[in-house]
């Protein structure tokens, strides 16, 4: 059994003022009241501020977690998340992005933890600082930034009043972390009432008194396989986390972890709010997923480059581990309409819906920008900028394109009342030795 912080229950401090035990903590008595707590404020929605620039109760940019929110960090056992929530923790604790996460100002972290014994926690932490290169002024903010709490006895109600609402008081955290869920859940995971009396009666409270954020890190369900492994696509990420809907309904965000080959290569996908992390792809377009992976020299996640990425998706079990397979050109132009019925945007695909389009047809998603480049410098599609500030790129035949490009410069006229049709034929690729 690890070491608590505290070594005997009666050295935890005394909290001024410390609230009645929650609503589901067990009465004394029969007879005992519960104690009740008033309603909420109702407020005018006009009388709402609209938030202001650099926000005191925002955390995470941009409003992706605030004070008083919760987040949850879920993935498959062993892979490496309390590393992952180690790096985070440090990096924001200087004020640093983690993975085009930013933190709106230098954070304060409490780790509550069960799992991981004092050397373990330090081999992550000496990985992290060495493995991105923090200066000596850097390791010690990151570190003062972030405190322990080991703790391995006591679960629901009394871990929420016994060791939570203390650890908080006294250290005033801008974050909380819990790792793993599942070690203070005190009840079944797959149970609402239990998974919701935990977060909502149990941590709720703590944090929304103390301002506060807290990020769960919690186990996936066993992983899909076979037919069922490329369903999974948006905001169905959000419901990664084993059991109850709760796990996915009550924190604002959400970040899965998920492997894509063999133990080394993951996709970090956002899958809960994920567009206020303004992540964008090589092309600029606005992205959820990061492709992250294991350091082989230290204990530290890292961003994969592409060309990475790809050697992996080369070797020979590449289908096998991945459990997608590289489309032929033919293939991917079929993706593309031949014609329409009103107007031509509806024959062109922006990249999500080509990624949507390769997640379902179990394809490698991360082929598909070499397949642009190659169709695009073949003559075999076009691109175009859509319509409106910041319009997306998108791509379809070139004959769709140009009739695209034709009724945009026809708007207003007598033209644009007159139909349009087009039939586009797709073109074999040249054969390349």
């Amino acid at each position: 059994m690890n070491q608590t912080q505290w070594a005997e229950l009666n050295d935890i401090p005394e909290v001024a003022g410390k609230p009645a035990r929650s609503a589901t903590s067990p009465a004394s008595g029969a007879d005992e009241e519960k104690p009740k707590l008033p309603p909420p404020e109702a407020v005018g929605i006009g009388l709402l501020q609209t938030p202001v620039l650099n926000d005191p109760n925002e955390l995470l940019k941009y409003r992706y977690l605030c004070r008083g929110g919760g987040m949850l960090l879920v993935g498959p056992a062993g892979v490496g998340k309390s590393t992952l929530q180690m790096q985070a923790s440090l990096c924001w604790g200087i004020g640093r992005e983690f993975f085009g996460i930013h933190p709106a100002r230098p954070l304060k972290s409490l780790l509550v933890q069960s799992e991981n014994d004092h050397g373990d926690l330090a081999e992550m932490r000496d990985g992290v600082l060495d493995g991105l290169a923090f200066s000596p002024e850097e390791r010690v903010a990151a570190c003062a930034n972030l405190l322990v709490a080991t703790e391995d006895m006591r679960t629901a109600v009394e871990f929420c009043d016994e060791v939570v609402e203390p650890l908080v008081a006294l250290h005033k955290p801008d974050l909380l972390w819990i790792d793993p869920a599942l070690a203070y859940l005190g009840g079944e995971t797959n149970s609402q009432k239990d998974v919701g009396a935990f977060l909502r009666n149990g941590l709720n409270p703590i944090v929304h008194r103390h301002q506060c954020g807290v990020i769960i890190l919690h186990h996936t369900n066993k992983p899909p396989s076979g037919a069922e492994k490329p369903k999974w696509n948006g905001n169905d990420f959000a419901y990664l986390g084993s059991g109850s809907a709760e796990w996915a309904n009550w924190p604002r965000a959400v970040l899965g972890l998920r492997s894509i080959g063999g133990h080394d290569i993951f996709e970090l996908h956002a899958g809960k709010r994920g567009s206020r992390l303004k992540w964008e792809d090589e092309e600029g377009q606005r992205s959820y997923i990061k492709v992250i992976g294991h350091s082989t020299s230290r204990q530290f996640w890292r961003e994969v480059p592409q060309s990475e990425l790809d050697a992996a998706r080369e070797k020979p079990d590449a289908e096998a581990r991945f459990g997608r397979h590289k489309p032929t050109m033919e293939e991917f132009l079929k993706l593309f309409p031949t014609s329409f019925k009103k107007e031509p945007r509806e024959a062109l695909l922006s990249g999500d819906q080509v990624k949507v389009a390769f997640l379902k047809l179990g394809w490698h998603r991360d082929l598909y920008k070499g397949m642009y480049e190659q169709t695009e410098a073949d003559g075999l599609l076009a691109i175009v900028r859509g319509e409106g500030r910041g319009g997306q790129l998108l791509r379809g035949l070139p004959e769709i394109v140009a009739a695209y490009t034709a009724r945009r410069e026809e708007a207003g006229s007598i033209m644009e009342q007159v139909p349009l049709k087009v039939c586009a034929k797709r073109r074999k690729p040249p054969k390349r030795r």
